[in-house]
C-alpha cells in the first residue's frame, strides 16, 4: 500500500522510531525503506540520535519506495542524573541553523568518546582512537561504537556486556556529557517546526515527571514500544488522553545491534500521524 492510499486507512501500519547508520545502527537508509516496504509499512520516521544527516537520503528513498517519511530526530536530554530521550517529528531538517546546532553536539560527543577511550586505555585496553573514528566515519559518535570496538578486540563477548562492565554510568570507561535540559530539548524541536514526544516512558524513574514534562510543552507520548504488554500500552494511552497528548509508537530498531526487535515488528496506526498533522496544520 502506498502512503497516498493509507490516507483512507486509519489502521495502516507505521513505525515512528527507527535508527540508521547515521547514528547507532548498521542499517543504511535505503535498507530501512526496503524493509519497511516488505513489512507493509505505509509510513516511517527515521529518528537518529542528535542528527538529521540522513534526511536527504531518506527523502529520496521515500519517493522511490512509495513510503511516507516523517522527518525525525531523537534528542538526548537530562533531568537530574537521568538521561531522557525526546523524539522530534516533522522537524525542519533542511534548516542550516539546526544543522549547525547539531554539529556542535557531534563535536561534544566526539570529545566524550575520546575521553572514554583514554579512560579505557589507562586500564591497558590499547584502543586505537584514529582507527575507531575511521570506522565511525561521519556517523554521530555514540557509546555503541566503542562497545563494538571492545567486541571486535575480544574484550567482551556481547555488546550488552560492554555496557554493563565498562560503558554505563559508574563503570570504569564511562564519561557523562553535556546534554540539553528537557525544556531545552523540547524548545529546540519546536523552534524548527516539530512536535516533541517523550520516548520510551517506561524508562522514566518517576512517573510524576511525565506531568512535569507536559507543563514544559511536550506534545506526545510514545505509547507503543518493544515488549510493551497490552496492559502497559493501555496505561500509556490513557495517560496520553488524560493530559491531551498525541500518541506515537515504533520499534526503536537499530539493525543487527538490537537483534531482539526489527523494523515493523512493533507498529502504530496511521491515524496517529493524521492527529500529528492536524496539530501542526499539515494538510497532506
Amino acid at each position: 500500500m502506498s502512503w497516498e492510499a493509507s490516507k483512507d486507512n486509519l489502521e495502516a501500519r507505521i513505525d515512528l522510531h527507527i535508527h540508521s547508520n547515521f547514528s547507532d545502527s548498521d542499517s543504511s537508509v535505503e535498507d530501512i525503506f526496503k524493509i519497511a516496504r516488505l513489512k507493509g509499512l505505509c509510513a516511517i520516521a527515521i529518528t537518529d540520535h542528535d542528527t538529521v544527516d540522513g534526511m536527504e537520503e531518506a527523502r529520496r528513498f521515500s519517493a522511490i519506495y512509495s513510503t511516507e517519511l516523517i522527518e525525525g530526530i531523537e534528542l538526548s536530554t537530562q533531568k537530574e542524573d537521568t538521561e531522557i530521550h525526546v523524539l522530534g517529528y516533522f522537524i525542519d531538517s533542511s534548516s542550516q541553523k539546526l544543522k549547525e546546532e547539531l554539529s556542535n553536539i557531534k563535536k561534544i560527543r566526539k570529545e566524550r568518546l575520546c575521553g572514554m577511550i583514554e579512560k579505557l586505555n589507562q586500564l591497558d585496553f590499547n584502543l586505537d582512537e584514529k582507527a575507531i573514528f575511521a570506522r565511525i566515519k561521519n556517523a554521530m559518535p555514540t557509546r555503541l561504537h566503542l562497545a563494538l570496538e571492545l567486541l571486535r578486540k575480544g574484550r567482551v563477548k556481547t555488546l550488552r556486556e560492554a555496557f554493563d562492565k565498562y560503558l554505563s554510568p559508574g563503570k570504569p570507561g564511562y564519561l557523562s556529557r553535556i546534554k540539553y535540559s528537557i525544556k531545552e530539548g523540547i524548545d529546540l524541536i519546536k523552534s524548527y517546526g516539530g512536535l516533541a514526544f517523550l520516548a520510551h516512558p517506561h524508562l522514566i524513574p518517576e512517573k510524576s515527571w511525565i506531568e512535569e514534562f507536559v507543563s514544559l510543552g511536550i506534545d506526545g507520548l510514545e505509547v507503543v514500544y518493544p515488549r510493551f504488554s497490552p496492559a502497559k500500552i493501555l496505561l500509556y494511552k490513557e495517560m496520553a488522553d488524560r493530559f491531551g497528548l498525541l500518541k506515537s509508537g515504533g520499534s526503536d530498531a537499530h539493525g543487527s545491534y538490537k537483534e531482539f526487535i526489527q523494523i515493523g515488528e512493533v507498529f502504530a496506526p496511521y491515524a496517529w500521524i493524521i492527529d500529528m498533522k492536524k496539530r501542526i496544520n499539515i494538510s497532506k
